[in-house]
């Protein structure tokens, strides 16, 4: 049963004060067609979008005998708490690794500054030299942990160079090392170049919106360009190598130019999606600003999380202050931390891309909600998927961090080559494919979880049944869009490099030898307007789904709100897919 409040509420009864006709003949003007009043306060279609008419509320007025059947077209859900058990769950569970790190973190610190003022760190080093590791080691299940020791010299170096820094001093003047060399202002230089850096990526980054919207034709070709230029690259290269790294080399080239020429007539196709998006995330900027949030938030769980890693394995290892543990490293608890990891992970993504689902939907069917900067869309968006539709949330992203839990053991395992080879190869395959799945059907089931609070199930279920009715399944899989966005991001990405590249030298920053220092500066500047930029093009990513989703389901909402850009998008759509795309 559907809400009676939904999502939306805004003062105009009638989104445009239009009348729009029932079938397809009325695209084309044809007269003596049933007539339709679109109501954003009404619960039952699209965003907030009432039809009247003798058509049944639940099917679609679309090509009604198209012989494809009909579909029970979205309907905004009651205000509840969708699949609250996993929001639970993911609660409480945040709460442990917060329990976990402040029991075991302060007695590893303990142990560790304590062998940080004996000189621990020294002798450490010392100790590694003389041995590559002792026949007791078995993987990191009792012994020496490899990946213990190589955490705890870490945290030795954090702890002697910031906090017991005399000891620092005394270790560089035995070794007859000067402190100079390493650059006695290289903590300032790095955060002035961090803070330039980021600011340079945020305005490029956003101006790149405005030119993907006018160019993106153009960049799509020069995406498939550049990867046939990248692929005879390499193919040439391997022709130096053997004659098999030549035969592969090849074949991606041959494979790549194929590619290329089967999808060259859909690119119109592919830019007005691409276009159609980055207007509605450019007319709800504000979606930005949880993006970043998120970006910063993932840096802080990251540093916690591996402050509760360590030193569980530390304690419950009983390990020392040379990463020396008495007991064997527990599998299973190894597996629930990476499952914590990647299980919040996974949650704040998706929250991104619920929040941006349910703003492009407001942009789509009441854009007078949602065409500013900080409009009630993207709070209210944002607001519905950190409340109501958190549990959905949890759930589709707890799916996919078990596979991806799993597959870190599988590779530890296979990276301590304990045996089991092929097999460990053959379960990273299928668990990556397995991932790809789970990712693919989450992908479209939460932008249904933003568009109208649907449960996790119910929201894939029903987008699934969507495409199918529709004859839409190949649609779906174009990701011409997808090439264009991480090509921006490197190129922004690169530029951010470049300048903080000059900056360095012109500002005499030092980062090591000159050498170390022109590297240094430009892997900062790269990453920070890569990370940046690509964390604003994933926004842009969701919005082309939720386009999808939503030209599937109210095409004539489109034409009523955004005629331009309607229009372009249906010719292009009838070029690129004549027998999918048949109204």
């Amino acid at each position: 049963m559907a809400s009676q409040q939904p999502y939306y509420s805004a003062s105009p009864p009638v989104v445009q004060g239009v009348l729009v006709n029932n079938n397809a003949a009325a695209v084309s003007g044809a007269p003596n067609s049933t007539a339709h009043i679109y109501d954003h306060r009404h619960v039952n279609h699209g965003v907030g979008a009432m039809e009247i008419s003798d058509t049944p509320p639940n099917q679609s007025p679309l090509n009604p005998n198209n012989g494809e059947g009909s579909w029970k077209k979205g309907e905004v859900q009651p205000r509840r708490c969708n699949d609250f058990l996993f929001a639970v769950l993911f609660y409480a569970h945040l709460g442990v690794m917060a329990f976990v790190a402040a029991a075991f973190a302060p007695r590893m610190y303990s142990d560790l500054a304590e062998s940080a003022m004996n000189g621990g760190q020294r002798d450490l080093l010392e100790e590694e030299e003389e041995s590559d590791y002792e026949d007791g080691h078995d993987g990191g299940m009792g012994g020496k942990n490899k990946f213990l020791t190589w955490m705890v010299q870490g945290t030795h170096r954090v702890l002697t160079t910031v906090a017991f820094p005399s000891n620092h001093h005394r270790d560089l003047e035995e070794d007859g090392g000067d402190e100079n060399n390493y650059g006695t202002n290289d903590i300032s230089d790095m955060m002035l170049l961090l803070g330039i850096s980021a600011l340079i990526a945020l305005v490029i980054s956003t101006a790149a919106l405005s030119f993907m919207i006018r160019h993106a034709q153009m960049l799509i070709k020069f995406a498939l360009l550049f990867n046939i230029a990248a692929t005879a690259v390499f193919a040439i290269g391997s022709l130096f190598l053997s004659p098999f790294a030549a035969l592969i080399g090849l074949f991606l080239f041959g494979l790549t130019v194929y590619y290329a020429y089967v999808v060259w007539g859909r690119i119109p196709f592919a830019a007005c999606n691409l276009v159609s998006a980055t207007t509605a995330v450019k007319s709800n900027l504000g979606l930005a600003f949880y993006a970043y949030s998120s970006l910063f938030i993932m840096i802080g769980w990251s540093a916690w999380w591996m402050v509760a890693f360590v030193s569980t394995v530390y304690v419950t290892s009983e390990c020392d202050g040379q990463g020396n543990c008495e007991k064997e490293t527990n599998g299973a608890l190894v597996f629930a931390l990476l499952l914590s990891y990647y299980w919040t992970c996974q949650v704040m993504k998706n929250v991104i891309h619920v929040t941006v689902a349910g703003t492009v939907g407001t942009w789509w069917f009441v854009p007078s909600e949602g065409s500013s900067c900080c409009s009630h869309a993207v709070r209210d968006s944002f607001l519905r998927s950190v409340t109501t539709s958190f549990g959905s949330i949890c759930l589709g992203s707890l799916l996919v961090a078990i596979v991806e839990a799993l597959q870190a053991v599988v590779r530890n395992q296979r990276a301590s080559g304990d045996g089991g080879g092929i097999v460990l190869c053959l379960a990273e395959c299928l668990l990556s494919c397995l991932k790809d799945i789970l990712e693919y059907f989450n992908m479209w089931a939460f932008v249904f979880v933003g568009l109208y609070g649907y449960t996790f199930l119910e929201a894939g279920k029903n987008v699934i049944n969507l495409f199918k009715t529709r004859g839409w399944t190949t649609i779906i899989t174009d990701t011409l869009a997808q090439g264009v966005l991480s090509m921006v991001s490197a190129a922004v990405g690169l530029i951010t490099g470049l300048v903080a590249l000059g900056i360095a030298h012109g500002q005499g920053m030092v980062f090591g030898d000159s050498l170390g220092a022109s590297a240094a500066s430009f892997f900062i500047g790269f990453i920070i307007g890569a990370v940046l930029t690509s964390t604003l093009m994933t926004l842009v990513s969701s919005a082309v789904n939720t386009v999808i989703v939503c030209y599937a389901e109210a095409p004539r909402e489109f034409e009523l709100n955004h005629p331009k850009l309607s229009e372009d998008t249906r010719a292009a759509w009838r070029q690129a897919w004549p027998t999918e795309f048949n109204y």
